[in-house]
């Protein structure tokens, strides 16, 4: 009689290599097959490569790490990753503003930034982001009221660092009280653009900022020990050097190494809408792209000194390789919408806001099509608005809206399934099914 091959009885190195091409729910329904099975697949070995290639959850970056709350464990990292893919999550409203704005979103570890008109919120992170711990977080952190309506802010180490849209940059100092108001302004610069600031952003030693066609470069006063007396902040809205765009400034980011930034504009003109600017020599290049007219440039993310990414009205995703000065990948959006921001886990992960249906969509670079689209808007919404500013991190993903800041929980595994992408395939499905009829006719 010859022996019976069984698989429970492969070495361990083989077994890996065959659960490694399985799924989490797979690898799921095999642990209960038998006991050497179920031992394999709960050791650390097999998840720690899993989940290094893991969508939204691979945690890889450094920089993605810090506003990571929690760190994951490599089991949990798939779990999690899957439920992105798969649209299961829970859905808060963190809160609602009558009046219609167009806010903006920054996120640490520990806080969720949020302005929009006149207010400036700071919401804590907590597991649990119930109605009551919402209301303690508003009643320590619902911190500023300002005679003109915020634009655009940016962190920066223990400070923040707002425009307005009057002109005028506030630095704020960010004291971590718990008991009193939070925040305190350091120092009010006025006049540093004529109008409306729309982008925004710093080093530790410079503070970019645009308005309509002017980019100003000054010198970073939050480190300064003392606040400056009104006289030497006036001073100061004059300082530095300015930089002429000859079409709107619509989005600005600074690079990793602090060196250089991407400046874009809306594209309304025949000058181009993407450039990179070097900080300390002010040289400007521009990036090599067939441009349509309008195809201006909404948001930007670097995800590294040497890859930025972009979005904004031409509804594509584009990845420049400044070492080749040109595109070297793009991404559709599915319903071919305004693109209005973008963020990144510096890796594989990208989520875009939409102008249509608050829809957010998650993008894998290693996929040239989408992964999953998420549907933020409230129950009660009678009307669209586009997604203004998105962040997230492993297990949360934040969009704010004209009316509402909305939060998806991805770390419950319990939640009911999402799953908007199977719709989009059928449709596609049904479309090619239609057009192979009417070519055999």
């Amino acid at each position: 009689m010859t022996d019976s091959w069984r698989l429970d009885i492969l070495p361990c190195e083989i077994l890996l290599a065959i659960f490694d091409y399985c799924d989490v729910i797979d690898l799921l329904r095999i642990s209960q097959v038998c006991k050497r099975f179920n031992e394999i697949i709960h050791t650390d070995g097999i998840w720690v490569k899993k989940s290094n290639r893991s969508i939204v959850t691979n945690q890889i970056s450094e920089r993605f790490r810090k506003i990571c709350n929690p760190i994951l464990l490599p089991r949990n990292k798939c779990f999690v990753s899957y439920n992105w893919q798969y649209g299961k999550y829970k859905k808060n409203f963190i809160f609602y503003k009558r009046r219609i704005l167009m806010p903006w979103l920054q996120m640490t570890k520990e806080m969720l930034w949020w302005c929009g008109g006149n207010n400036f919120v700071g919401i804590e992170r907590r597991d649990q982001l119930t109605q009551k711990n919402r209301d303690e977080s508003f009643s320590s952190h619902n911190l500023m009221y300002m005679p003109k309506e915020f634009s655009k802010f940016v962190l920066w180490k223990n400070f923040i660092i707002s425009g307005h849209s009057d002109g005028r940059i506030i630095y704020w100092l960010d004291t971590s009280c718990k008991t009193g108001p939070r925040l305190r302004i350091l120092t009010s610069v006025k006049n540093v653009h004529p109008s409306y600031i729309s982008a925004i952003d710093a080093t530790s030693r410079n503070v970019i900022s645009a308005s309509h066609s002017m980019i100003r470069i000054q010198k970073n006063i939050s480190t300064l020990a003392e606040q400056l007396d009104e006289q030497s902040a006036n001073h100061h809205s004059k300082s530095g050097v300015c930089i002429g765009i000859k079409d709107r400034v619509q989005s600005l980011a600074i690079d990793p190494t602090e060196t250089k930034f991407a400046v874009g504009s809306g594209g309304w003109t025949d000058f181009p809408p993407l450039h990179i600017i070097d900080i300390n020599k002010h040289h400007m290049s521009a990036m090599v792209h067939k441009w349509r007219h309008g195809a201006g440039i909404l948001d930007m993310v670097w995800d590294n000194p040497h890859t930025l990414l972009t979005c904004g009205y031409d509804s594509h995703i584009r990845k420049w390789d400044l070492r080749v000065g040109k595109c070297v990948s793009s991404w559709a959006d599915p319903n071919d919408a305004t693109l209005y921001c973008i963020s990144s886990d510096y890796q594989y992960t990208m989520i875009t806001g939409t102008q249509y249906t608050e829809m957010a969509v998650l993008w894998d670079q290693r996929q040239r099509n989408f992964v999953q689209v998420y549907y933020v808007n409230p129950r009660s919404a009678f009307r669209s608005s586009p997604i203004y500013s998105l962040r997230f991190d492993s297990s949360h993903l934040y969009c704010a809206m004209d009316r509402y800041l909305v939060e998806l929980n991805f770390s419950d595994h319990l939640c009911q399934k999402n799953d908007y992408k199977m719709l989009y395939n059928l449709y596609d499905r049904n479309c090619e099914k239609q057009m192979r009829t009417r070519r055999a006719r």
